[in-house]
């Protein structure tokens, strides 16, 4: 399996975890560079990796983290650690989306 490959299983196990809104990425937030992409939020090497996310506000935070936990290091085949590294409100509950 390519790095490619194996990135973006881990991508789509967190992404299809209840009370993930998407990545995280930024300063100072590990990413991953493959050939033509850079992946922000996600880093792996042979023995683990680190996952940020931002989870949805009214999820049970710590729950959710251990189920990307899970559902990352099930994809990857090494422990992954994740980092919650924001939290929102879906943009179709946000009250400013009401008006």
């Amino acid at each position: 399996m390519t790095s490619s490959e194996r990135i973006d299983l881990v991508i789509a196990a967190v992404s299809a975890v209840d009370g993930v809104i998407g990545l995280h990425s930024g300063p100072g937030v590990p990413a991953t560079y493959l050939p033509g992409r850079i992946v922000g939020g996600v880093r792996l090497d042979g023995s683990g990796g680190k996952v940020h996310v931002v989870l949805e506000l009214r999820s049970p935070l710590l729950e959710t983290a251990e189920r990307v936990r899970h559902a990352a290091s099930a994809a990857a085949g090494v422990p992954i650690d994740v980092v919650v590294g924001d939290v929102s409100a879906p943009e179709s509950t946000s009250p400013q989306a009401n008006r």
